[in-house]
This record gives structure tokens, sequence and C-alpha cells, in this order.
């Protein structure tokens, strides 16, 4: 191999690896703006390295595309190194021009996606395409001159026997070799990788404790109250979990549907430790004394069908659907729900009427009222009052997390 073109492919493979080392890193700790180098990577709208690099398309097979980079510029130069050094069979002619196709290829199809699916382009990502463009014409360059012409090049690497090719031992070797630094270049990637995501998961446990330590000021001087659940049965979790989520809701408020799908989602997520419960308490003077204003009564009507299949598994899966509807909650979709639930509806309707459940639903009433409860969603975990509303879910997993570690 001549040796500026030998000495070009090693400059271009570690500028190559270089970069690739980078993009890794902006993987898991994207740029900011104080950063040197935020602006080559956010030069006008078009340029994003943290979209690109972070987006679902950087990773393949679990690793980051840039940690694959790591392995492939490694590999290339230990393979280009022992071909110079030792240029012994045409089968190494062929594995770099293949590698640099494939690499030239893959490049493209890259910058497909990320103008079609991602809309943004990275800097850096564009540099690893330039810099498998210009192997791939450097290969082609060197196998142009070593056989006169790239007609014959192609021609002359790509005629040889498979099975003569298996038995020759030389490229036995030959392979042995490649492939060693084959996994020597994957399980060096492999390392930066876990080293990489290894920091980033130490800064995230440290930023979490920091904000955990922070919201734990805060959550301290919340209102402390005394609520009883013996009397209902958690709608997601067990019982005996030790921290018990109660909300206070209307079917007719919107925040009390996206607080509910927050709760659900992190008793599901912490199930041995959470147990959820809901309690009715409609913002409608019709059935609840504690607001002064009248509405349409649909709010007390959906309360008092689903006390009517209280007892059963449908009083949960009643409530979870009706906090699923997009848009006003009224005696149709009341219906619909009953009719997905195959309960006669005719007989729900009567049940709903009944003084036991009249009695249930003003229990609900009741409590939030002695509670100081105004406004919902309002949520009590274990004994602390939330702010009515619904906080970041960051928030109420903190507060979850902080009744955990009290009750070890």
């Amino acid at each position: 191999m001549n040796k500026k073109i030998f000495l070009a492919m090693i400059i271009t493979c570690v500028v190559g690896a270089i970069d690739a080392l980078y993009l890794l890193y902006v993987h898991y700790f994207p740029i900011v703006p104080d950063e040197a180098l935020f602006a080559l990577c956010t030069a006008g709208s078009m340029f994003d390295c943290n979209a690109v690099n972070t987006s679902a398309y950087a990773v393949l097979f679990g690793l980051p595309l840039s940690a694959w980079g790591i392995a492939f510029y490694i590999f290339f130069m230990a393979l280009v190194n022992m071909y110079y050094k030792y240029r012994t069979h045409v089968i190494m002619e062929f594995i770099m021009l293949w590698l640099t196709i494939f690499a030239v290829l893959l490049s493209v199809m890259l910058g497909f996606v990320s103008f079609v699916k991602i809309k943004k382009f990275c800097t850096f990502c564009m540099l690893l395409w330039l810099c498998n463009g210009a192997l791939l014409v450097m290969v082609g360059m060197h196998i142009k001159r070593l056989y006169n012409g790239l007609k014959n090049a192609l021609t002359t690497i790509h005629d040889f026997d498979i099975i003569a090719l298996i038995k020759d031992m030389q490229v036995q070797k030959i392979l042995l070799i490649l492939s060693i630094a084959g996994i020597i270049s994957l399980g060096i990637s492999y390392g930066i990788d876990a080293s990489c995501r290894y920091a980033y998961n130490q800064k995230e446990k440290e930023r979490e404790a920091q904000l955990i330590e922070e919201f734990k000021k805060d959550y301290e001087q919340y209102e402390k109250v005394s609520i009883k659940v013996d009397d209902i049965k958690p709608i997601i979790g067990a019982k005996e979990n030790p921290v018990h989520v109660v909300v206070f809701f209307d079917f007719n408020c919107g925040a009390c549907h996206r607080a509910i799908a927050l709760l659900s989602e992190l008793a599901l997520k912490y199930k041995d430790a959470v147990a959820l419960y809901v309690r009715h308490f409609p913002l409608d003077g019709t059935c609840n004394r504690f607001i002064t204003h009248t509405k349409d009564g649909s709010s007390c009507r959906a309360s008092q069908f689903a006390y009517a299949l209280y007892g059963s598994s449908d009083y949960h899966d009643y409530i979870l659907q009706l906090m699923k509807h997009k848009g006003i909650i009224d005696d149709g979709v009341i219906k619909d729900v009953i009719a997905d639930l195959k309960k006669d509806y005719t007989k729900i309707e009567e049940n709903a009427h009944a003084k036991e459940v009249q009695k249930l639903l003003q229990n609900d009433i009741s409590l939030g009222g002695a509670l100081g409860v105004q406004a919902t969603p309002t949520i009590i975990i274990n004994n602390t009052k939330l702010r009515p509303g619904t906080p970041p879910a960051y928030m109420l997993e903190m507060a979850i997390k902080l009744e955990m570690a009290k009750k070890k």
C-alpha cells in the first residue's frame, strides 16, 4: 500500500474515532449552551446534534451508533496496519472495500433518516459520513493503482473460490487475527459505552437525590391530615402496601382524568408499595352540600352509578373507563360504559337511587368536606395532603419515594 494513502487512512480513522467518541458522550450528556461546541451543533434551525443523537434511531441492538462507529474505526485501523505490514492475500482488500461500501451506504441511510424522520442534522454525524466516504475513495484509489484500473481491481478481488479460501491456512490465519481484532474493537467500544452509561446513571442518581432533598423541604410543609381507608378497596395495589394514595375526584374534571392516569401508572410501577384509592367528590351542589353552585347533576349521577357497582370488579373498570373518556361525561356516556361492561342499565340505574348507594357517596363527600377539600383533584399520600390540582409526574413519584423511605 502506498505510504501516503496508508497515513491518510489512519488519520481519517483517528478523526472518525475521536468524532464518534464525542458523539457517544453527547448521546448520554446532551450539549448545553455554555459548552464550547454548542454553536457548531446548533447552527441554524436544521442542525441539532442533541435531537439526532438522542433519538430512537441513534441506537442499534442496544448500543449507540456512535459506539458502533468507534468499534468500526478501531477495527479498520487494525486492518489497514496489518495489510500495510503483511499484505499477503486479496481477501484483505475485499474486506476493506466492502467495509467502506457498507459504511457509506449506512451513512446515506442515516442521512435519509435525519432529513425525513428527525428533520434535523447533526454536524458531527456528517463529519463521520465524510470520513466514511473518504475511506471508500482511498480504498478505491489503492486497488485501482494496484491492479491497473478499477475494473480490473473489482474483478480480481472478487475472483476467489470460497471452498479453496476456507482451506487456505494463510487465509485462516488472517481471518483469525481479524476476528480477534474485531472482538477487541467491539469490547473497547462496549467498555467506553458502559463507562459513559455508568457516569450518566451516577449523575442521574445525584440529580434525583438533590431534587428529592429539595422537594422534601416543601413536602414537609404540606398540610398533614388523618384519613382512613378501612372502608374502601384500592383500585390498584393491595391494602397491605405501605403507601396509600387517595384522590378526591370529579368525573367531569379534566385535571382529575390526568391525575388518575398518572397515579395509575405510578401505582403499577410501584405495585408492591402503593395502593391507589379514589373518593368521589362531585363539584356540583346537586349532591354535594359543600359546593354552593349547582350544575346539571351529571357528575353526581356518574358517581351514583359507580357506587351502584361497588363491591364488584366492575366498579373499578367503570371508573377507569370513564376517566379515559375525552369530553363531558353525561348520561349517554355513562350508558355506553354500562353497556361495555355488559350490565343491565335499568337495574344499575335503579340501584343508583338506593339509600345505601346515596350513603356511600355522601360518606365520601362528608370526608372531603371535613378535610377541607374545595377543588379536585385533591391528592393525599399517606397523611400528607398535596395542593389541589395535578402535580407533575416527577413530583408525585418523589412524594411516593419519600413515603416509601419513611416506611423502611
